[in-house]
């Protein structure tokens, strides 16, 4: 959502979060079901939250992208790698781009 994507640009926020939104901002389902579980103001991330939803095998290794890019190490049950050619091309650009902003490349 364009509105939401303007709200992520314009807060000042850490290079964890930006690059967790990059992902979970990339396709509709994703917005839908997980970003309702991240608190902007507060920079927080509700995993539990995020990892209750249903999602196919591409979504689930992009959030878990997302969660090892946020603590800085896998910390899921399952490797972000085990399904990391589900994700579509679109899918797998934006988890590198989000690498580049967590790393301060971009």
């Amino acid at each position: 959502d364009f509105f939401i994507m303007q709200a992520v640009q314009e807060k000042t926020m850490s290079r964890e979060l930006r690059a967790v939104c990059h992902i979970v901002l990339i396709h509709a389902e994703l917005e839908l079901k997980a970003f309702p579980h991240i608190n902007l103001e507060r920079e927080s991330v509700d995993w539990d939250g995020i990892f209750n939803e249903d999602y196919g095998g591409g979504h689930l290794a992009a959030l878990r992208f997302a969660k090892a890019i946020w603590c800085d190490r896998v910390t899921t049950k399952g490797d972000p790698f085990d399904n990391a050619f589900s994700m579509d091309l679109p899918l797998r650009r934006t988890v590198l781009e989000a690498l580049a902003i967590r790393w301060g490349l971009k």
